[in-house]
Order: C-alpha cells, then structure tokens, then sequence
C-alpha cells in the first residue's frame, strides 16, 4: 500500500533525492494525474525557508515550472509540480555532447523567454544552468525546457539578511560581480544564461573558478548564437545584454531559419529527448500515461544517465499579460501578483515555525516570526562554507539535481558533484 501524503498524494516510486529531499512520482488523488512531489526528509531551518522560498513563486509560462500545491503533515513538507519526463539540459549535453548552433539557440531562446518573464516580475532566479533546465518528452521533435528550481530565488525590493561570506548560485555559473560582493541584479542571471548556451555549443562544463570561458578557436567567427553568448558572459556587467528580451531579439535572425528534424550531432547520431522515468510499478501501471502529442518520436529506455526527476504538464492556465517595460513590475497586476506571493511566503513561514519546533523546543529568539519568513540572500567576497554533509563523501553518489553543488564532508573537506561517466559523483573542489 502506497503512502499517502495528507490524504491527497499517494506516493508511488522515488525518482531522484537531493541533500535535504526525495522527489516522488506522486498520483494527485484531487486532479487525477501523475505529479513530481518534492518531500523534504530533514527539519533543517535552511531546507525548510528555501521550501518557503520555492512555493511563494506563482508565474504561468511555457517554459516556467513552478509548485502548484503544498502540504504539510506532521514533520513533513510535500512541494507538487508538473512531472517532466524528458531528464535535463545538463544530461542531454551529456548524452549527446555539443548541440548544432540552431538547435541550442532553439533551448538559449526558451531560457531567455522564461527569465524575461521572472524578471518582469521582480524576480532573481540566481541559481540558472542546464541541471535546473528540465525537458518534456517530444522525442526528435523540437524540445521544450522548463526553468526550474526557485528555491533561492530574490525579489527585488524585498528586504535581505546579510551573512558575510556567502556567495549564492553554483561554481562556474556565478557572475564574476557576485564573486567580488556586488549586490544580486538580472545581470547576473543573464551571465548564467550565457555560461549555460557556452555549455550547449561545447559539451562541456564551466571551469569552476577562473575567468568566464571564452569561445573555442574552431567556431564561426559569424555565428549568431555565439555573439549572443559572448555578450552574455561579458566580465563586466554594463557590457552584457541590457536584459533577457534584448537577448533573445538578438537571436532572431537564426530563429528564424527552420529547425532541421532530427537535429543530428557531428556524429550523425539524432538528438532525442527520450523518457527518462523508470516504468511504473504494477499496481500503477493501469493508470494511463498522458497522450503523447502527435507526431513525436518518444523512445521510451533507460537513459544513458541516471534517471532524472521530470515533472507531466497538466492544464495549465493561459499565461497572464507581460508588461512591455520590466521595469514596471510594480504596475498594479504585478503588485498584486507579488503581495499575494509573499502573503503566501507569510502563511508559510508559519508553517516552517511549527515544523522547526515539533520536538518540543522553542523556535529561540532568533527564528524568523511568521509574519516575516526570512532566507540568507547575500553575496559577498568569499564563498560560504555549507554545514556538514555526515552523508556526502569524495566518490559518493549524488542526484542529478545537485550537479554543481558545494557541500561539506563531516572531515571538512569540500566536494562538488558533477557527472562522471553514466553517473554523478563527489569529487573533490577546486
């Protein structure tokens, strides 16, 4: 008998786990669907505001994933999201190696319209690379992304804790301005942008320290997509792309050339975003699948790489009106876009708070009052040293979704994870 979650989400099979959470593939028993529920496992003060963090987000775009629903029970927490099949942008790279210029500027684009839209909304994503990049399953049809992860997330405007020492966001995507202590602005968003479409014309991961990596000596001095990427990764934050739409105006000529199908690697091999989810259990596998769309080739194997944690698209409302000016996010829509989000962040903090002192103990005087849900939003000249990890060790196994992610061994050594071979590891950082 499965386990069900606040009497609405039967939890059927794990699909990927992190440092603090399990996602399952959960049934929705109210919308009669297959969803990703993102369970945290640990009352920890820092997993639990980044929850806050991540369910406050309310935005409706193609490209956007975002929770649709939150429980709690008992000690527990469960995020709802779509669940997406197709794996990662960071294991497409990995599976197929660099992609053909129209076919990456195809995925750029779709980032570049998704953080337009969360920047419109007074929102800093500051946590941008392909393992947070999700994909639907179409097949060798034209992919479809989805930006995700906003659990660090900053709205403009919003009050901050500093923390000396703390740099947000993963090595290697990091602007070089956060780096040195300057303040969160789009700019940085849009460096991890470009790091990112660097990643899709290469195959290859950022270094994760040193200079922004620069184009390689072989690529077309004419590109569009590279002048695109150059501009985003400028050192110097005043001489990138003013913002995400000027970005992916630029883009426009190639754009508009037809996407070949399949897109084929140098290899000739055709670049396919295939299932990644392992086959329902028995007694789910009744319930059907959803419909896939006509005309898509949708292999359905075991991937090359470990199984990924995708979100399946319900009905999803029509995608509401986008100021012209992003810098009229505070315009009356927006406005009460945004207070309704931190009403919510309000009524979850709560919730955090009763969570935090279930054992019996006081929050203390320095726990966030529910009215006012805090989380560490700082950057400065040094990054910081993440608590212990008793579970985390050099050569361990990690979750896709942790690729690029700082922790601390019990011994006190850093590691990093990134993909080794088939699977994601530990490694040692720096």
């Amino acid at each position: 008998m499965a386990d069900v979650f606040a009497g609405r989400y039967e939890l059927v099979d794990p699909i990927g786990s992190g440092g603090n959470s399990t996602v399952w593939r959960a049934w929705d028993r109210r919308l009669q669907q297959f969803c990703a529920a993102k369970v945290l496992r640990q009352r920890r003060a820092g997993a639990l505001l980044r929850f806050v963090r991540e369910q406050g987000l309310r935005l409706d775009h193609p490209h956007i994933l975002s929770p649709y629903s939150w429980v709690a029970e008992d000690d527990q927490a469960l995020l709802a999201m779509d669940l997406v099949g197709g794996g990662s942008v960071d294991s497409l790279v990995a599976d197929f190696g660099a992609l053909p210029e129209r076919y990456a500027a195809e995925l750029l684009a779709q980032l570049l319209g998704a953080l337009d839209q969360v920047h419109a909304a007074g929102i800093l994503h500051r946590d941008v690379k392909p393992a947070n990049l999700l994909l639907e399953i179409t097949g060798t049809e034209p992919p479809v992304l989805r930006l995700s992860d906003f659990g660090i997330a900053l709205w403009l405007g919003e009050p901050r804790l500093t923390q000396d020492g703390a740099v947000v966001g993963t090595p290697g995507y990091v602007a070089p301005e956060a780096l040195a202590g300057d303040p969160p602005s789009i700019a940085q968003d849009l460096y991890a942008a470009g790091v990112t479409g660097w990643q899709l014309l290469t195959g290859e991961e950022p270094p994760l320290t040193g200079p922004p990596p620069t184009r390689p000596a072989d690529a077309a001095g004419d590109s569009v997509v590279w002048r695109v990427v150059e501009s985003l990764m400028e050192p110097e934050p005043a001489d990138r792309a003013r913002s995400a739409e000027d970005a992916r105006a630029a883009l426009a000529p190639l754009l508009a050339q037809p996407l070949e199908l399949p897109a084929l690697t140098p290899d000739g091999e055709p670049i396919e975003v295939f299932d990644h989810l392992p086959p329902l259990p028995a007694p789910h596998a009744t319930r059907a699948d959803p419909p896939e769309a006509p005309g898509h080739s949708v292999r359905r194997e075991a991937p090359t790489s470990p199984p990924q944690i995708r979100p399946s698209e319900p009905p999803r409302p029509s995608e509401p009106p986008r100021p012209s000016d992003p810098g009229r996010w505070l315009a009356s829509g927006r406005r009460r876009s945004v207070v309704l989000a931190a009403s919510t962040m309000a009524v979850l903090a709560a919730a955090v708070v009763a969570l935090l002192t279930l054992d019996g103990r006081p929050a203390g005087k320095d726990s966030p009052p529910p009215s006012q849900p805090t989380v560490p939003e700082t950057m400065s000249t040094k990054p910081v040293t993440p608590a212990p990890n008793a579970e985390a060790k050099v050569g361990g196994a990690c979750g896709w979704q942790e690729a690029g992610n700082l922790e601390t061994t019990a011994g006190g050594t850093r590691i990093v994870c990134r993909r080794q071979g088939s699977s994601y590891r530990w490694i040692r950082a720096g």
